[in-house]
């Protein structure tokens, strides 16, 4: 699908929130990367690594099969990467601009 109109375009780059379903097989760690990307309209490979903020093997421990049987509550954590606010919970990921 192609979107030509440059007013589609510049509301997508202004956009101050995405609310990211993580998918089957996707890793949450992945998530974050892939929707902070998509916010801020970056290729994956210009972001900072995610790991200069956060353990992405923590973070995608916390959000195991294993972690969701065991907790009598849901995890989430919120934390700052590439100038967003991300916070991950369930199956979501939400990322908000801090600027």
């Amino acid at each position: 699908m192609t979107n030509d109109s440059s007013d589609d375009n510049e509301t997508a780059t202004q956009a101050t929130e995405l609310t990211y379903e993580i998918g089957e097989g996707e890793s949450p760690s992945e998530a974050v990367v892939r929707a902070t990307a998509a916010l801020t309209n970056t290729p994956v490979i210009d972001l900072d690594p995610l790991y200069s903020v956060m353990d992405p093997v923590h973070l995608d421990g916390l959000f195991s099969e294993s972690s969701r049987r065991t907790d009598h509550k849901e995890n989430s954590v919120t934390f700052s990467f590439n100038g967003c606010c991300i916070s991950v919970a369930g199956d979501t990921v939400v990322v908000r601009r801090s600027e």
